[in-house]
């Protein structure tokens, strides 16, 4: 037909293929950025993780050394107060002294903080994301034992304590209040528990040692 302009098919398809070429490009490059955002995101999330694990390493340690001090104090006031005749001075003493019972503190704010943005899912290194979370589980169970055994403190040693004990003068007093039946009981059941608390803050203490060696650059 006349006047009619015959179709470029090859320039319009080339054309077609550079757009869809850049859209692509763009594309890639837009993935790229966002992968290295996710991964500097990932990489800062590490390592507050790492921060933090020191830091649970060393309340960790602190509980252990507390644990260890305590029992060394119950079994002393056992052995004394199962005497007949025994210091009333030494066993008021350690009495007093068995009320400093700590509670354990971990720090776990860099963990909820990329659980609840969900920057864990970003993590490539499968073996960290693991080990992170097996870590924090940890974490709960120690904070399980520890509450066992306070509960055990505040509902046993702690009421006696206050019923018994002159806390305003902390003077001594009768020989019955630290050998009677009761009280060795309750001083059985912080040992127990105690002796309990402190083996599972070891284990804790093994496996936050093993995390950090194997995770740390």
């Amino acid at each position: 037909m006349r006047g009619t302009k015959k179709i470029d098919w090859l320039n319009h398809f080339l054309e077609f293929i550079v757009v869809v070429i850049g859209i692509l490009l763009a594309f890639q490059l837009n993935t790229c950025r966002e992968d290295k955002k996710e991964q500097a995101l990932v990489s800062s999330h590490a390592e507050n993780v790492l921060e933090e694990t020191l830091f649970n390493q060393k309340q960790i340690q602190a509980g252990m050394n507390t644990s260890e001090m305590l029992l060394h104090k119950l079994d002393s006031l056992i052995t004394i107060t199962s005497k007949e005749s025994f210091s009333i001075e030494q066993a008021h003493i350690l009495s007093m002294e068995l009320m400093a019972l700590d509670y354990l503190y971990i720090k776990k704010n860099a963990y909820n903080s990329m659980v609840e943005t969900g920057d864990i899912r970003f993590m490539t290194n499968t073996q960290m994301q693991t080990d992170i979370i097996s870590l924090y589980e940890y974490y709960k169970w120690l904070e399980g034992v520890d509450m066992s055994t306070r509960t055990a403190y505040l509902n046993n040693y702690l009421p006696y304590a206050t019923e018994n004990f002159d806390l305003v003068t902390s003077k001594p007093q009768a020989a019955t209040i630290y050998s009677n039946k009761l009280f060795r009981n309750y001083l059985s059941v912080y040992q127990y528990s105690l002796r309990f608390r402190l083996q599972k803050q070891k284990d804790l203490l093994v496996v936050v040692n093993n995390f950090l060696e194997d995770n740390t650059p």
